[in-house]
């Protein structure tokens, strides 16, 4: 009798939690944040004035299409290219992050932590 209570309370509790869960998820796609985080990964994200993104693993190939509030990568090895952004943050080692512009006329803040990361404008 308590194992089927038990089922009992845990399917109405995910059925009630279930929604809240989809809205959580909803709501932080608004906030306009890209997490890329693992080893090997190759991928295209479009960025919106408020995006922040953050990359973070090793040997990623990430680009960065419109325009971002601000690109965070964290680990080593990863490639970076970003079409445009205010702030370009790059702590750990051999991370190489090209970017083409900044947003208006002016160039994005940059600040590298670490060893042999290269931040550079495409030309």
């Amino acid at each position: 009798m308590n194992r089927k209570l038990g089922t009992a309370v845990f399917m109405m509790v995910a059925c009630t939690f279930g929604p809240m869960t989809a809205i959580a998820e909803e709501d932080s796609e608004q906030e306009a944040t890209i997490d890329v985080t693992g080893s090997g990964e190759t991928a295209t994200h479009e960025c919106k004035p408020d995006s922040t993104v953050e990359i973070t693993g090793a040997s990623n190939n990430i680009t960065l299409t419109g325009e971002c509030k601000s690109v965070t990568v964290n680990g080593s090895s990863n490639v970076v290219k970003v079409e445009a952004t205010r702030l370009i943050s790059v702590t750990g080692m051999s991370n190489t992050v090209t970017w083409k512009r900044g947003h208006g006329k002016s160039k994005p803040k940059i600040s590298r932590t670490g060893m042999d990361n290269k931040v550079t404008q495409e030309k």
